[in-house]
């Protein structure tokens, strides 16, 4: 890749050089994504799941296991996340870093800037760099703008790098971005290929929310040495050996000994090292089977043997892991908890609650598809796997987002740079010169996002009807600042809203049943069902598992929700404020539509 240095030719000197944008850009998005964190402080500004991890970081630096991943103050006696310590280790790092300097509390606020404004940072580097690849040396300048900027533009994504945002949805997008420059790059650069692999490896350790993704690009690395043979050999046994040890490698980092081949289906586990350990594995062996005999017959009949052992010892082997993810929750919690998670979604629901931001999820990355299928038909044979992996990836992304709200925001970032490269690759005079960047941000998912919502009241009167969920932040009992007033309160077990959870746990030393966690099963079920039933029969239920408080929230959308499918049962009776005997109100950290109750065992 060239260096970032202003264009040569007509006009260039009054263009802007693409390292003085990148920077204007990063500026403008840290700044603009860090308002909400001014306002109400960078602590209110986390996600149920930024302040678990943020719990979960604390307790690995008072001493935690490195391998033990339990949060015991999850349902005591505890649940096993399905998280992974490579976030949680550069977290822990940067707080400890400036701990001496800055103290606990002020290391944690600077840390949850910090984090998430690299990231954005990579993300737009990252971008330029792969959009870059499509163009001649001349364009590269004028092309890594426009991919600065409309990744800048990138909306749905741009959520998961505001300030506070220290979950794992922000680094799998910078790893995917660099998985992408690397693999589309793979073909003649075994460097490149081998670091793709890695990159593959990592994003899996951390989640699996990009395995479709990486998993068809890997297919389309298993189909170029079927394609050319010998030719690509050693980039191809570059990427199988480096995604077999990194695998291995990361499997001795994070899990221990005895559970390397336990069923986890929905983190990393012995599913996942199966299937990428195992897969570069094949690659190796139909790479060998190729450099002995020549003929592409051969080698695909190599390649759908090696496949279909792989895929057949996996299923032998994981059965389970072909449901869904979420099938291991409580029906009851799919009606009442998990079907009304925005992000969980599929694109029908989102047709029927939002259908003003149709455009703004799933209209762009399907441009950038069509622009990527355009120019694998139109490129030379020298760029046509790049194109192809890249087309292939974007599409798995946008597959996923139609499937889970989600994927939208991976599909957005991945699809910028490739829709500016789409658009170099057109080569008309429309975006000739520095007009593509004019082009590439008319096309943007900010404009088609911003053109959703322009014409959206025009067409609400006839096709209105019930909205997404957004409660208030401030009102519904998930910020840090909110439940704070229960640190005041000895230690104890708390009976709260399901999204209050992670807020309790990262505001105060007690425990809680209820986390908005696929795996908590048997703490969200104790909260409904204590909740729902009558008073005299959660008694009974509050004795049996020794809880302390009761929180009840109006503005939480639980505690509406409760009152609606169970209007005699004890979270309606409270919220009319008709304690029963068993029940007495915390008046020094209650407040109007917030009530702390203590239980009378």
């Amino acid at each position: 890749m060239s260096p970032l240095v202003p264009p040569t030719g007509q006009g260039s000197t009054a263009a802007p050089k693409p390292a003085i944008v990148f920077m204007i850009a990063w500026a403008v998005i840290v700044a603009a994504l860090g308002l909400p964190a001014i306002k109400t402080g960078v602590f209110d500004a986390l996600s149920t799941d930024d302040a678990m991890r943020l719990v979960e970081v604390r307790d690995l630096l008072v001493g935690q296991g490195w391998f033990d991943l339990t949060q015991y103050r999850l349902d005591p006696p505890g649940i096993a996340m399905h998280w992974s310590r490579i976030v949680d280790a550069p977290l822990a790092m940067l707080i400890l870093l400036f701990r001496p300097l800055l103290g606990q509390h002020q290391a944690e606020a600077l840390t949850l800037v910090l984090w998430p404004s690299l990231l954005i940072g990579a993300a737009l580097w990252l971008a330029a760099a792969i959009a870059s690849q499509a163009g001649a040396p001349a364009d590269r300048p004028r092309t890594r703008l426009a991919a600065i900027l409309v990744t800048a533009l990138a909306i749905p994504a741009l959520i998961h790098f505001r300030a506070g945002a220290i979950d794992h949805h922000n680094l799998q997008m910078v790893l995917l971005l660099g998985f992408v420059l690397c693999v589309s790059d793979s073909e003649h650069h075994p460097a490149r290929a081998a670091m793709a692999g890695f990159l593959a490896a990592l994003s899996l350790s951390i989640g699996l929310e990009m395995l479709p993704a990486i998993a068809v690009a890997s297919a389309a690395v298993a189909a170029l040495l079927v394609w050319k043979g010998t030719d690509v050999l050693r980039p191809v046994c570059a990427f199988g050996a480096s995604l077999t040890v990194s695998s291995l490698l990361l499997a001795q980092l994070l899990l221990p000994m005895g559970s390397l081949f336990d069923p986890v289906c929905d983190a990393f586990g012995g599913p996942i090292l199966l299937l990428c350990a195992g897969g570069g594995i094949a690659l190796l062996a139909v790479a060998g089977v190729s450099h002995l005999r020549q003929g592409s017959w051969t080698r695909l009949t190599a390649s759908a043997l090696a496949g279909a052992l792989l895929l057949g010892a996996f299923f032998k082997s994981y059965p389970g892991c072909v449901a869904s993810p979420y099938a291991q929750v409580d029906p009851l919690l799919v009606s009442f908890w998990l079907g009304r998670v925005a992000e969980t979604m599929p694109v029908s629901e989102v047709a029927q609650l939002q259908p003003q931001k149709l455009l703004g999820y799933y209209a762009f990355p399907l441009l950038s598809l069509g622009l990527c299928v355009a120019a694998v038909i139109g490129c030379s044979p020298q760029a046509r796997f790049r194109w192809i992996v890249s087309t292939i990836t974007l599409a798995a992304l946008f597959g996923v987002s139609l499937w889970e709200l989600r994927g939208a925001a991976a599909a957005n970032i991945v699809a910028a740079p490739l829709c500016v490269a789409g658009i170099v690759r057109l080569r008309t005079n429309v975006v000739a010169g520095w007009r593509l960047v004019r082009v590439a941000l008319l096309v943007s998912p900010a404009t088609l996002g911003g053109i959703g919502l322009a014409v959206w009241p025009a067409l609400a009167a006839r096709t209105a009807g019930p909205g997404i969920a957004t409660p208030d932040l401030g009102t519904s009992c998930q910020t840090i600042s909110s439940v704070a007033p229960l640190a005041d309160l000895p230690p104890g077990w708390v009976m709260a809203p399901i999204d209050s959870g992670p807020a309790i746990l990262a505001a105060t030393e007690h425990s809680v049943f209820a986390g908005p966690y696929h795996r908590n099963n048997d703490g969200n079920l104790v909260m409904v069902h204590t909740m729902m039933d009558t008073p005299q029969a959660a008694r009974d239920m509050l004795r049996a598992r020794e809880v302390d408080y009761i929180l009840t929230c109006n503005g939480s959308v639980d505690q509406q929700d409760l009152v609606r499918l169970a209007p005699g049962g004890l979270a309606a009776q409270l919220g009319r404020g008709e304690a029963p005997d068993y029940l007495e109100p915390v008046q020094t950290v209650s407040k109007p539509g917030w009530t702390v109750w203590r239980v009378h065992k």
